[in-house]
């Protein structure tokens, strides 16, 4: 029987952020088409993901005095959006 020293063990346990490279293709965090890499962190923990399809515009308030917030009726296609590496 073969058991594993703890330090081993802890190793194993660590998770290791997979490379990604600009101009690599991954899921859109908003329609889950494909898009692909435009932007990556120093750090490699954050990327930023470009989709072409259309997608809403940030919903923005309709006065500056009032508390409702209304929804944007414009699209914008190829939005790119930030999102942690996995």
């Amino acid at each position: 029987m073969y058991i594993k020293s703890g330090a081993s063990a802890q190793k194993e346990k660590k998770q290791i952020h997979p490379i990604v490279s600009i101009g690599d293709h991954r899921n859109c965090p908003e329609c889950t088409s494909i898009g692909s890499v435009v932007w990556v962190s120093q750090d490699q923990k954050t990327m930023g993901v470009q989709c072409h399809k259309s997608h809403r515009e940030a919903s923005r308030p309709a006065s500056r005095y009032g508390g409702t917030v209304a929804l944007s009726a414009k699209t914008r296609k190829n939005s790119v959006f930030l999102t942690a590496t996995s």
